[in-house]
């Protein structure tokens, strides 16, 4: 067996009071991979855990992990009312609660033994104060055999010496700047813990770079949990809405390329939601790509280069030699994107992309208004700003009373921008919205979309303009650099509210006002169907609509039809007169639109068939952690009993029960209409040891379910560091293999970077 230490370079910062983002590309929705192996078919396999293995490091599916008893140094400073165990303890729960996801992890003691190796079997965290490079907030070491990808060993470094630690507790809101949070740094390390790399999406935890203040790591996004549940997924919990994007890219000579990043930006939000990057044999086939876990919604898909540098020595030949791009919309041109349309539950394949050549500055010269860029509502295009200095001009036509949505996307993908947007008449001159605070028509979202650093959603510097215009004729949006200090490429998206008005099949909203009705042939609930259209934008009067209910159980059935009517579209359905489960849809205008709707017919109540279901397999007992705790009745033919009037009591012999307006060892399960549940939190205690969770409905017993209560993370904490005698060296840091001074040559240059674009975020 040949095994391999990556050292991960976790999330570094030069002393910054504003975040620091990624001087140039970064990569898209990353796993740490397999470089090299005298297994070729191992070569580009995902480095992961295996939860069954009988390991000294991994134990009843979960990673075991050891904390150095010495502590933080800064522990007396403290002001999150939890120390550094806890804090820590806390980070690896972020990550457990995933619900999709089996992961999980146990706190195995602290320790005062050296570190020796990168793979005695111990993952061990610690924090160090020498054997680590100077402005980096951690690194993790991740050991796996090279024949299979299994991480065989994980052990992290907090750096004690050049920063100040503190801990968020449970009710922090805002950031201290010069404080580094535990548990934002360490649950991004924990993200390479488990096998994952850095993403190119600036609000994902597993971002590369942050700076002391912030705390937004210390939560997950999308891009963080796809391929945690796609590589360590539940046995039995799942979300049926999760779909799929696959495709192809290709360079200009129809060829694929290995490398290229592939993310998708939420058409609605303009959000960067999740990606990935496209494989190489024996991987995948040369230039596809699979993104697993996509919420439903309409998306662009946007091919960019990823900066291999911040990864590991697999993606040393990613292919970057090409000029960013829109599905659908070319080089230098502007134009409506060809949109991934994910439905509920549903694969979207063949979201190819055909990637321009590299170099260029399209639409110049477009310096002042009279230069202007066209752009139509629904229109995008990929531009930049170089030199710094550079402004890039852009024009539309509206009507009286319409409201513009634009937004400029560059931060989100870790671009070097740091974009602005000004907003101006049809004159080309008089300014409606300015991204300067000191303008009288300053609007905060033209400079930042969230410039608030210090909170749990952290900072968002791209820009956005959602403005009411007061009268019809061509109005001009300028995109520059803050304060002209930075440049690079960026998206521009334009939306013009109302001239949209077809009901898209993606955005389109059904719902039912009860999850289940008795079968007794009387009954009745509601059903609102709500036509969108692609940004999800509700359809409204003047707009009138043809909708029909369909029964999509078996075959298409139309129900009932509302015909040349405006919203509310609500449909008056009769319970059926035996049990049974019925799905519901619907047509806009003889258009089948995506969304469905189950809603029960039930019998009589079966407690054999109704089941406790619980959001962990673990809490901890430090008297703070959770679980969710629902019941799920049904009927004899196994239908949802969703029949609010049931009497559900929920019990647990450890920890204690909440339902919003009781606590105790027993309280009544609240019912909820839209999923047809019964729920309570339970809160562990203080006492550790296995909790029996049980339930009943109607004074029926239901099958109970066992809830471990680990033990608290505790230590002496005295401080100081790791041990003299620890030999294991932290190589310089970094996602490679072997680090040396090369690496840190290299870090030397981006924290330099760095510093440099962070001097513009303050102007």
């Amino acid at each position: 067996m040949k095994t391999l230490s990556l050292r991960h370079f976790g999330i570094w910062a030069a002393a910054a009071l504003l975040l620091v983002l990624g001087y140039g590309q970064a990569s898209g929705y990353m796993s740490i991979r397999v470089a090299t192996s005298p297994v070729p078919s191992a070569v580009g396999q995902a480095v992961r855990w295996n939860l069954g293995a009988a390991r000294p490091n991994v134990a009843n599916r979960r990673i075991l992990y050891e904390i150095g008893d010495a502590g933080c140094a800064d522990s007396a400073l403290f002001t999150g009312g939890i120390n550094e165990f806890q804090a820590i303890q806390d980070s690896f729960n972020n990550w457990r609660r995933i619900r999709e996801s089996d992961l999980d992890f146990e706190f195995a003691g602290s320790t005062t033994n050296a570190v020796t190796s990168a793979s005695d079997n111990r993952n061990v965290l610690r924090f160090v104060g020498s054997n680590i490079s100077s402005g980096v907030f951690a690194v993790t070491i991740t050991t796996f055999d090279t024949t299979t990808g299994e991480i065989l060993d994980a052990d992290m470094e907090l750096n004690d010496r050049d920063f100040t630690w503190d801990t968020l507790g449970q009710s922090r809101t805002t950031g201290t700047p010069g404080r580094a949070y535990i548990e934002s740094v360490v649950t991004h390390e924990i993200g390479h813990f488990v096998g994952l790399d850095h993403p190119a999406n600036s609000q994902s935890t597993l971002y590369f770079a942050s700076s002391p203040g912030l705390f937004s790591q210390a939560s997950l996004e999308r891009d963080d949990i796809a391929p945690i549940i796609q590589s360590y997924p539940h046995p039995s919990l799942s979300d049926p809405a999760l779909g799929s994007v696959s495709g192809v890219v290709t360079d200009a000579m129809a060829a694929g390329q290995f490398g290229v990043g592939v993310v998708l930006v939420n058409l609605a939000t303009g959000k960067n939601v999740v990606g990935h990057v496209t494989e190489k044999p024996p991987a995948g086939s040369l230039g596809s790509y699979l993104i697993q876990g996509v919420p439903p919604g309409n998306y662009i898909a946007f091919a960019l280069p990823i900066q291999s540098s911040q990864l590991g020595s697999y993606y040393a030949s990613a292919f970057t030699s090409f000029y960013p791009v829109v599905r659908g919309v070319a080089f230098n041109t502007v134009g409506a994107p060809t949109l991934v349309k994910v439905a509920p539950g549903q694969a979207f394949t063949g979201a190819n992309l055909s990637l321009p050549a590299a170099g260029g500055n399209p639409f110049e010269p477009n310096n002042t208004s009279a230069q202007a860029t066209t752009l139509a509502s629904g229109e995008a295009a990929v531009a930049q700003i170089t030199p710094a200095a550079d402004v890039d001009f852009f024009k539309f036509t509206a009507t009286a009373g319409q409201t513009c949505v634009i937004r400029v996307l560059s931060d989100a993908f870790g671009f070097a921008l740091n974009p602005t947007l000004t907003l101006l008449d049809t004159n080309g001159t008089t300014v409606l919205a300015s991204p300067i605070s000191s303008h009288p028509a300053y609007l905060a979202s033209a400079n930042d979309r969230d410039g608030e650093a210090f909170d749990a959603s952290g900072p968002d510097y791209d820009a956005e303009i959602v403005f009411t215009l007061p009268a019809a004729g061509t109005y001009f949006f300028a995109v520059a650099s803050r304060a002209g200090l930075t440049a690079g490429q960026y998206l521009v998206t334009l939306e013009l509210r109302g001239a949209d008005t077809s009901a898209d099949n993606i955005a389109t909203k059904i719902s039912s006002s009860a999850a289940g009705v008795p079968a007794d042939g009387t009954s009745t609930f509601t059903i609102n169907i709500d036509p969108r259209n692609q940004f999800d934008v509700s359809l409204a009067a003047p707009n009138t609509y043809t909708v029909d209910l369909v029964d999509r159980s078996g075959s298409p059935v139309i129900l009932q039809t509302l015909s040349s009517q405006s919203t509310p579209f609500n449909f008056t359905v009769t319970a059926l007169a035996s049990p049974g489960t019925k799905t519901y849809g619907c047509r806009v205008n003889g258009v089948d639109m995506a969304a469905t709707v189950q809603v029960s017919h039930f019998g009589t109540l079966s407690a054999s068939n109704s089941r406790v279901i619980l959001s962990e397999t673990s809490v901890v007992a430090n008297g703070y952690d959770f679980c969710t705790v629902q019941v799920q009745l049904r009927d004899s033919a196994n239908n949802l009993f969703a029949d609010s009037a049931a009497a559900v009591v929920i019990s647990t012999t450890l920890g204690t029960l909440d339902n919003g307006s009781a606590t105790g060892a027993s309280v009544a399960g609240v019912y909820d209409p839209a999923l047809g549940l019964w729920a309570a939190t339970l809160k562990a205690g203080t006492a550790a040891g296995l909790g029996n969770i049980s339930a009943t409905a109607n004074a029926q017993p239901l099958s109970a379910q066992t809830l471990t209560f680990l033990a608290a993370a505790t230590g002496t904490g005295s401080g100081g560091g790791g041990s003299s005698n620890d030999t294991e060296d932290d190589g310089g840091g970094g996602c490679t293999a072997g680090g040396g001074a090369a690496w840190l040559a290299i870090l030397a240059l981006l924290v330099a970077a760095l510093a440099a674009r962070r001097v513009s975020r303050a102007s």
